[in-house]
Formats: C-alpha cells, sequence, structure tokens
C-alpha cells in the first residue's frame, strides 16, 4: 500500500505513459490482407506472478514461424475494456530467429540492463500485469510491411522507431 499522498504522487510520475491517438492515421494504411482483429492474436501472460522471470506460457509461443507481436497492460479491473497496448515489434523466421526467441529476448536481454530505456520501464513498473499477444504471418516480407503500418497507425508508447519519416517529424517537433 502507498504510504502518502506524495508517494503515490510519484509512482503516478514514474507510470505515466503518452498516447496519441490520431484517427486519421488509423485509416492511412491498407491492413486488410491480414484479419488483426484482437480476437484472433493469440495471447498470453508474459512474465510469472512474482515478476521474476517468463511464464511458462512463452515457451507455447512458435518457434517455426516468424510474425508479428504486441506487449499490453491488462487491468484486472474491467476486464475486457481497459487492455493497453504498449509495444508492437516483429519477429522474422530465419535460421537464427523466429518468433518465441524474438520474445524471449525482451526479458532476457532488456530487462537487465538500460539499452532500451522505453522498454526497461515498460517490464519493470509493468511486468505483473504485462501480456504479450502475437500472430503469425506467411513470410517475412508480410510480416516487416504489417509492422511498419501499425507502429505508423498506432504510435505505441514505447515504440521508439516511427518508420514513416513525415510521421516521426511530426511526432519529434510537437
Amino acid at each position: 500500500m502507498i504510504s502518502s499522498a506524495f508517494d503515490l504522487g510519484e509512482q503516478l510520475a514514474l507510470k505515466t505513459i503518452e498516447y496519441k491517438l490520431h484517427q486519421d492515421l488509423w485509416g492511412v494504411y491498407n491492413l486488410s490482407a491480414v484479419n488483426l482483429d484482437f480476437a484472433t492474436w493469440t495471447k498470453i501472460k508474459y512474465l510469472n506472478a512474482a515478476g521474476t522471470g517468463l511464464h511458462a506460457n512463452v515457451d507455447t509461443v512458435p518457434n517455426n514461424s516468424g510474425g508479428l507481436y504486441l506487449f499490453y497492460l491488462e487491468c484486472p479491473v474491467i476486464t475486457g475494456l481497459t487492455e493497453y497496448p504498449f509495444y508492437v515489434g516483429r519477429a522474422q523466421f530465419t535460421a537464427g530467429q523466429n518468433l518465441r526467441k524474438r520474445v524471449k529476448e525482451y526479458y532476457q536481454h532488456y530487462v537487465l540492463n538500460n539499452e532500451r530505456p522505453k522498454i526497461t520501464k515498460m517490464l519493470k513498473y509493468w511486468g505483473n500485469e504485462l501480456h504479450l499477444a502475437y500472430k503469425t504471418l506467411p513470410n517475412n516480407a508480410a510480416t516487416i510491411d504489417f509492422e511498419k503500418k501499425l507502429i505508423n497507425t498506432l504510435l505505441l508508447p514505447m515504440n521508439d522507431q516511427i518508420p514513416d519519416q513525415e510521421i516521426r517529424q511530426a511526432v519529434q517537433a510537437f
């Protein structure tokens, strides 16, 4: 429990996330080639109950394909209404990379250092409520294309790189 209003204020400041909701961007890119309805994504808990390691369900993520993954926060207060997307990424399928390996790397690598501060913050402050959704895609070209389009469309708070130069410049300017 928070012991004072100051402590609560400090915690609120540390956990403040900014979303950029721009409905005009939602329709700019053609995303109809893949069913991106969130109901079609496979969803799992990302970290164990203590937040000290990966949840056992992470081992069910396919290691024989690539695709998209989305880290999101699931708030248990009003279930189904309070799911906050944090970060979208891609995993290409190559001899050295696959979907399972890529999503494991976030905990195994970024939680231990500050190489990617936003990812470290996501894992540190929201790890216990952090979930992972993933969708396999048929080939690497589709994976790369849809990740770019989703990042440019959603502008999620933990994604640092915005592929579209004009959108990136606009975000940086304001």
